[in-house]
């Protein structure tokens, strides 16, 4: 069994937004879409930005109010981005070395077609050693059970 694709365990349905979006706004969408994250994008759909959970914070801890501010002003610039047809590993790595919790999916133009968020990447590894069923692990039938339980569970970056 080979190591996932990101384009296996991405979200395809994306919330993107341009920068020129009032904050409170994006910040309404991140609500009631329960998603950690919206990606910034230009014309092109390209990611010019990122806005996370972090980032609302950093911002409130600085400025208080933000009902004057677009996500333009607080996104965080120069995203991180990685193919749709990189290795599962690779988007982990990317994640672990920047210390990211969400990377937008790229196709071969540049414009973002997704999203992984490390929660995503995290269960797809957990069910390929569970799939995988290698004695050496030493998986016990309840973790087995526990990893095919949240195998049709709704992931989404904006719980807990």
């Amino acid at each position: 069994m080979a190591i996932p694709r990101v384009r296996d365990v991405m979200r395809e349905v994306i919330i993107t937004v341009r920068d020129n979006e009032p904050l409170l706004n994006v910040l309404r969408i991140m609500y009631s879409r329960n998603i950690g994250s919206v990606v910034v994008t230009n014309e092109e759909g390209r990611a010019v930005g990122i806005f996370t959970e972090r980032d609302l914070v950093r911002v409130v801890a600085k400025n208080g109010d933000v009902s004057s501010l677009t996500v333009g002003d607080v996104m965080t610039r120069g995203v991180i981005v990685v193919e749709a047809d990189a290795s599962l590993i690779k988007a982990v790595h990317i994640m672990a070395k920047h210390g990211i919790r969400h990377l937008p999916v790229v196709d071969g133009e540049g414009r973002v077609v997704g999203i992984i968020s490390i929660r995503d990447a995290a269960i797809a590894l957990a069910r390929l050693l569970v799939d995988l069923n290698i004695p050496s692990l030493g998986l016990t039938e309840e973790e087995a059970s526990m990893v095919r339980e949240i195998t049709d569970v709704n992931v989404d970056e904006g719980r807990g």
